[in-house]
């Protein structure tokens, strides 16, 4: 066997030997990623899509959104993230909720009340130091 063909022989078994312990550190980096990190990526992704749906949720019971039409609106999530939604027939998204949560809406809608008549009293009574 010449030097060349030795040489050749040498260089396949390192390619060889090279690719087994290649194929073993990927195998092992997938692994750590599917058991280490991919459950805590699932697990907050399914947290932050339920903290923008309530969000969401939160800024149209308080009449945070702009009405595009008698059925969409453009609703924030919390997070900075607008969302067009479809409130089709508004009665059926709106009848649950008033009747699941009506007096938590009641209450949060009289805390919004009180802080805007504390916010109007003081522009008048500025308004009259003023005048």
């Amino acid at each position: 066997m010449s030097s060349a063909e030795t040489r050749e022989q040498i260089l396949v078994r390192a390619l060889e030997d090279l690719k087994k312990k290649a194929g073993e550190v990927i195998q092992g980096v997938m692994n750590d990623l599917y058991c280490d990190y991919l459950p805590h990526v699932e697990t907050d992704t399914e947290a932050n899509i339920g903290y923008r749906v309530e969000g969401a949720v939160r800024n149209l019971i308080a009449g945070k959104f702009e009405r595009l039409d008698n059925q969409m609106v453009y609703v924030s999530d919390s997070y900075g993230a607008f969302h067009y939604i479809s409130l089709g027939e508004h009665s059926s998204v709106v009848k649950p909720l008033c009747d699941q949560m009506s007096d938590e809406i009641k209450g949060s809608r009289i805390l919004q009340l009180e802080a805007q008549l504390a916010r109007l009293k003081e522009q008048l009574s500025e308004a009259y130091r003023r005048g």
